[in-house]
This record gives structure tokens, sequence and C-alpha cells, in this order.
């Protein structure tokens, strides 16, 4: 395979690419808390968990999350989850993106804006 780095061409096999894939044991509680917060929504508006998932993956701007819905929540499952969320952020590279391009110019919109990320990549992780 073979991909452009600094404007020039390199090989790589695909046993290399795929190292990159993200490794779900380390986000295992994350990912059981954001599991129950699903079934819960699940439980008071009904549907069904898989369908649940496909919706949110492609529209998370109008498919919410019971808990994950006020940015204070949202603040709240940061501090619970920092580690995990920074380190998936991190894996991601989503602080090599400036926050002025995340239309974010402060630090508590930014943080509300990476959590958000990181909940929207650790639902795609349901369906890997």
């Amino acid at each position: 395979m073979k991909y452009l780095k600094n404007f020039k061409i390199y090989e790589s096999s695909e046993s290399e690419l795929t190292t990159d894939k993200v490794d779900k044991d380390k986000y295992k509680e994350v990912l059981d808390e954001i599991k129950s917060m699903i079934e819960s929504t699940i439980e008071r508006s009904g549907g069904e968990f898989n369908s649940f998932v496909e919706s949110y993956i492609k529209d998370s701007e109008s498919v919410k999350i019971e808990g994950l819905i006020n940015e204070s929540d949202i603040y709240e499952f940061y501090l619970k989850f920092r580690n995990q969320i920074d380190e998936l952020l991190n894996d991601i590279k989503f602080y090599d993106t400036p926050a002025s391009e995340l239309s974010s110019f402060g630090l508590y919109d930014f943080l509300i804006k990476g959590t958000l990320k990181s909940i929207d990549e650790f639902v795609k992780m349901f369906i890997e």
C-alpha cells in the first residue's frame, strides 16, 4: 500500500496499518457506561440497541443519549472518564486540530467538543 507523507510516496504493509486500530479493552469502563446510557435511553423512548447506535453515528446532532444532553452532563462525564477520553482523543489526533478550527474559543467549549467527539468514537466501537 502507498501513501503520501510530506509529499513523498512511502510503501506500507497492511499489518502496519492495522496496528493503529483502537484497543477496546482499555476503554471497557467508559464503553460500559455509554452502553448503559444508551440502554436507558432506549427504555424510555423505545427502539433497539443496534439501530440506535446506527442512527447516532449517522446524526449525533439530533440523536441524543440520555445523560449526555446538557453541557453540564457532558462535563461531568469528562471528569469521570477523563483519562480514557484524553487517551482516545490523543489517539485520533484530536488535539492536533486548533481550537479555532472547531469554532471553540474557550477551554470549557473545547473540552465539551472534545468529549462529544470522543463519545462519537466510543459509540462507533459498538459496531466494529
